[in-house]
């Protein structure tokens, strides 16, 4: 894929320091940091960036490299990060010299991100590698409170981003436009910010939505700040008696169908005791799942809006006597479902997978800045999929699942 036909958040990443948008202390702190590595009078060997996504973390870091001519080697939680792995490549990286004598700055993104069976030990082996790095190492976080990361807090320069202020941001979104010959009224400019939440990444992608697809106002744009775990979204859903409510607040849950169905399966009960609340919720439930089975079996996505009818009608509507209530929701126990689930999500896990390792960003980061875009450029140019497909390296029929969706 040509460099102009790269997503805009790409396109458009800083590539100097004075190009980065906010944090102006936190950033000229970081430049003092590496300064004193340069002069070889580091008091801390690594640094660790906290602050949510899309405020500039990254960036910055590919600014110093850029800079102050280092070698920028970068780990991101799209690669294998067990202890193993660590050891093996990162300590190559902190611990040997670079061929031309320059200083070699590491970038491990979304460290706190590091969990499960597959970076298992990988913080303990950071911590090591630390201690024997003849190179600056910078790390980055989402979560502050992140218990995987309370090691490092104590042995790392800390550096803490802030999201980015509205006027700035929609400054930057406002340049880009002009860029790409897109006119939006300030109105709208401050409506994509809004949503945003303080991501300008995500920012920019919105706006590439809205510029592709010919729309001239943000409405229906998704809230990045209101993507919230399936527990808090599952409040949400049971709480309201009206669909569209419901219906705004699935499409705003960052699972797919299948995944929805599983847990909504599993957690109905918590709301719906009275025999006719969980009759009539589980018939629309019943609905839901007949209607995905015919989808896989006649390939028809058409249906798979009635799937989401569905859900967000069974659920709202059929709370009728049990009051609301906060309760702890578990994860879906159905082996066979599950697998159904899982089916559909490698293939939207190979999607994000393809598209991390292209951009150098993690899975998450994937998904909330490009995946979007991507789509919904393929909707509005169905004669792209083979572009796309190509680029990504996976079937095009899963730009026809996905387009269905919308």
């Amino acid at each position: 894929m040509s460099h102009k036909n790269l997503p805009w958040p790409e396109l458009h990443r800083p590539t100097r320091l004075t190009q980065l948008a906010g944090n102006v202390d936190a950033i000229r702190e970081l430049k003092e940091w590496v300064r004193a590595w340069i002069s070889g009078s580091p008091n801390r060997k690594a640094a660790l960036l906290i602050g949510p996504p899309g405020v500039g973390k990254t960036a910055s870091v590919g600014a110093l490299s850029h800079d102050y001519d280092l070698e920028l080697v970068e780990f991101n939680s799209s690669d294998k990060r067990n202890k193993g792995s660590i050891e093996n490549q990162v300590w190559k990286a902190a611990t040997q010299q670079t061929l031309d004598g320059r200083l070699r700055l590491l970038l491990l993104d979304e460290v706190d991100g590091l969990s499960g069976t597959s970076d298992r030990g990988g913080v303990g082996a950071i911590l090591k590698i630390i201690e024997e790095t003849v190179h600056p190492i910078i790390m980055t976080a989402n979560d502050p409170n992140s218990p995987r990361i309370k090691d490092l807090l104590k042995i790392c320069k800390v550096f803490r981003f802030e999201p980015i202020e509205p006027n700035e941001m929609v400054g930057v979104i406002r340049e880009i436009a002009l860029a790409h010959d897109s006119l939006f009224s300030d109105e709208v400019l401050e409506g994509i910010v809004d949503k945003a939440g303080g991501d300008l990444r995500a920012a920019i992608s919105d706006l590439e939505t809205l510029s592709v697809s010919g729309r001239t106002s943000d409405e229906g744009l998704p809230s990045r700040d209101v993507r919230r775990e399936v527990s808090d979204a599952f409040g949400r859903l049971f709480m309201t008696t009206d669909p569209e409510t419901a219906k705004r607040v699935i499409s705003e849950l960052d699972i797919d169908y299948n995944q929805l169905l599983l847990w909504l399966e599993e957690n109905a009960h918590l709301h719906l005791t009275t025999p006719e609340e969980l009759d009539q919720g589980f018939e629309y439930l019943s609905l839901a799942d007949l209607s995905l089975g015919r989808i896989w079996k006649c390939q028809n996505w058409k249906l798979l809006a009635y799937v989401y009818d569905f859900l967000a009608i069974g659920m709202s509507t059929s709370r009728k006597i049990t009051p609301y209530r906060i309760v702890e929701y578990s994860q879906p126990s159905w082996p066979m479902l599950i697998w159904r689930g899982n089916r559909e999500h490698d293939k939207e896990s190979d999607f994000l997978l393809q598209i991390a390792k292209i951009a150098s960003v993690s899975k998450n980061r994937a998904a909330r800045t490009y995946k979007d875009a991507i789509l919904e450029i393929v909707r509005q140019n169905p004669g792209l999929k083979d572009v796309f497909s190509n680029w990504l390296e996976i079937k095009k029929g899963f730009f026809d699942e996905r387009s269905s969706r919308r």
